[in-house]
């Protein structure tokens, strides 16, 4: 792994990821697993977005019940073994900012459109749900991949951007209430995304207004192939990931993928 892509994204992190020190981080973690436990593969954290609090709210619940849990927080994802996962989580948005930050200046300049992985690389996710597999996409889990390409077709939306991050309420639509049981409406500062959805093919459960920016979609969530996605978008900060109601949506959702 790059060292300098290792700074990147374990800078603010480190102190958070000592304590998983020997609970499933990289690949050598699944190495001599126990076949009888379930298993989750979370491919987690960018240059904007820490691992340790992305660990802890996504996947630290599953591991503390008996899951076999592997974190990935560099570029050794098990692209061939996603069929030996129960649930697959990806919180990592599509660019590839080592090399956005090296060649920024560079004639003509890169403008973020290089990727941290391949086309054939992010169509494994595509055929992970085609064939049963479980999808969780959390915050940037879609953010900035191509359009027409894997992610954003297993997530039935187009990321286009995201505003400043403003205060957004938030509340459930009514559809899915499985995924929002116990889910009250809530306050955070926070990301709206822009998205390009056509929402007769999802079930919007969550969304959010603001004076800014008016409506957004949150949370959503839909059965595609034989298996399941859902996705969830507060969270850009350990403040809102650690939120009651947004700590609860990810239980329920979780819970709804795995059932």
């Amino acid at each position: 792994m790059d060292a300098t892509r290792r700074r990147i994204l374990r800078t603010s992190a480190v102190s958070g990821l000592a304590a998983f020190s020997g609970a499933g981080l990289g690949k050598s973690a699944y190495q001599g697993q126990n076949t009888s436990k379930k298993r989750v593969l979370a491919i987690l954290g960018d240059a904007y977005h820490c691992v340790a609090p992305l660990d802890s709210a996504l996947v630290g619940r599953l591991r503390k019940s008996g899951w076999e849990a592997v974190t990935i927080m560099d570029y050794a994802v098990p692209w061939d073994d996603f069929g030996k996962y129960d649930l697959v989580i990806l919180s990592r948005e599509g660019r590839e900012y080592l090399k956005y930050f090296k060649e920024r200046d560079a004639n003509p300049p890169n403008k973020g459109q290089a990727r941290w992985l391949t086309p054939a690389q992010e169509q494994k996710f595509e055929d992970y749900v085609n064939a049963g597999g479980r999808l969780f996409l959390y915050h940037d889990g879609f953010g900035a991949y191509p359009k027409g390409n894997g992610v954003s077709r297993v997530a039935r939306a187009y990321f286009i951007r995201h505003p400043a991050i403003v205060n957004i309420n938030v509340t459930a639509t009514g559809k899915m209430p499985e995924l929002t049981e116990g889910v009250t409406a809530f306050a955070v500062a926070d990301e709206e995304y822009e998205v390009e959805m056509d929402e007769s093919q999802t079930s919007v459960f969550m969304e959010s207004r603001s004076p800014e920016h008016g409506r957004a979609a949150q949370g959503w969530a839909h059965a595609y192939g034989k298996g399941k996605v859902a996705v969830l978008i507060p969270g850009h900060n350990a403040a809102t990931i650690n939120h009651p109601m947004v700590q609860r949506c990810i239980q329920n959702i979780i819970g709804w993928l795995t059932r």
